[in-house]
């Protein structure tokens, strides 16, 4: 399949999509001032994550459904090569992030889109119990 937009409306409208205070950053960003815990946001860090609770050694990354690939092999993927390539790369980046944070000695928590939309208790348990292993 084609793409319907030229090559520069492609890139504008790709420019458009943000990587920071997207609406799940902002969701958890809530939540985490809901549970009361000292944190930061976009961490100048390895990684890039969202959050960092750096009393706890907990590091929050909230990942896009589709960028980040949920259920990628379960699922029918994108036609185009670039796409497939793209998401790839980025299951493979958060993995190679999250085992080097790992043995720097961080906990790594990674929410999906759809968990921080829909099923907020879930995430709040989770970071709940992370913070008390520790």
């Amino acid at each position: 399949m084609t793409d319907i937009f030229t090559p520069e409306k492609r890139s504008w409208v790709m420019s458009r999509i943000r990587g920071t205070n997207t609406k799940i950053d902002l969701q958890m960003n809530e939540i985490l001032k809901g549970l009361g815990f000292s944190y930061k946001m976009y961490p100048k860090m390895f990684g890039n994550p969202d959050f960092v609770l750096e009393e706890e050694r907990i590091i929050i990354f909230c990942d896009g459904d589709f960028w980040h690939g949920y259920n990628y092999h379960k699922k029918k993927k994108p036609r185009q090569k670039f796409w497939i390539d793209k998401i790839e790369r980025n299951m493979r980046r958060d993995a190679k992030i999250a085992r080097k944070l790992r043995r720097d000695g961080w906990s790594v928590l990674r929410f999906w889109e759809h968990d921080i939309e829909k099923r907020t208790g879930i995430c709040i348990d989770r970071i709940i119990r992370k913070v008390l292993e520790k």
